[in-house]
């Protein structure tokens, strides 16, 4: 038979009387299913409250795996949904992982994200900020090109499939698809330059 998933509150209070309070299994289970063991709030064991009687069976006596532990500002991926959000101040309750997300309040089977689920998800979140999506660019945004420690201006759009834009920067111009080339950043946006009309 396969181990039982238990969060880790409840691992941590079965190690406890274990190892601590030198429960037997047995007197565990027994004291868990005939609602005798009176938990003590604020301690270990409190973490037995909400055992199905089945799923403590299973981690006593076959074994349990506890689920990842998550905390306020860890970033977590609904493995339904796919999307990715950070958990807020309202934390995780053992089942639910309350979110910072514009749709979700909350995601139910959340699994830490990984580096570049992040990565992605901050960079949504920045354009979002600015009413676009991921590397939609416009004519005046200033751009900065990390390798030649420079600043440019986008003249033009020229392809918005692959972001391929037309530069100028004084004297000279050039032409260069920005999604593929992970040196540039955003310095400003048009609508946020005070220098340019941005109703061209």
């Amino acid at each position: 038979m396969e181990k039982v998933k238990i969060t880790q509150k409840k691992a941590d209070a079965i190690e406890y009387l274990l190892k601590v309070r030198g429960w037997s299994r047995e007197s565990i289970a027994l004291g868990e299913i005939k609602r005798d063991a009176q938990w003590v709030d604020g301690t270990p064991e409190e973490g037995m409250r909400g055992f199905l009687d089945e799923e403590l069976l299973k981690a006593l006596y076959i074994g349990y795996e506890a689920e990842p532990e998550f905390k306020e500002n860890d970033w977590v991926t609904d493995i339904k949904t796919g999307k990715i959000a950070r958990i807020d101040h309202r934390g995780y309750d053992g089942e639910l992982a309350w979110v910072d997300d514009d749709e979700k309040n909350f995601f139910d089977s959340p699994r830490h994200s990984t580096p570049s689920e992040i990565a992605e998800e901050k960079e949504r979140r920045f354009f979002a900020e600015h009413g676009r999506e991921p590397w939609e660019l416009k004519k005046n945004d200033i751009l900065n090109d990390r390798r030649e420690n420079c600043t440019v201006t986008i003249a033009k759009v020229i392809d918005k499939e692959v972001m391929t834009v037309l530069f100028t920067n004084g004297d000279w111009e050039f032409y260069n698809n920005i999604v593929e080339d992970s040196d540039w950043r955003v310095a400003c946006f048009a609508d946020k330059r005070l220098d340019v009309k941005t109703n061209e």
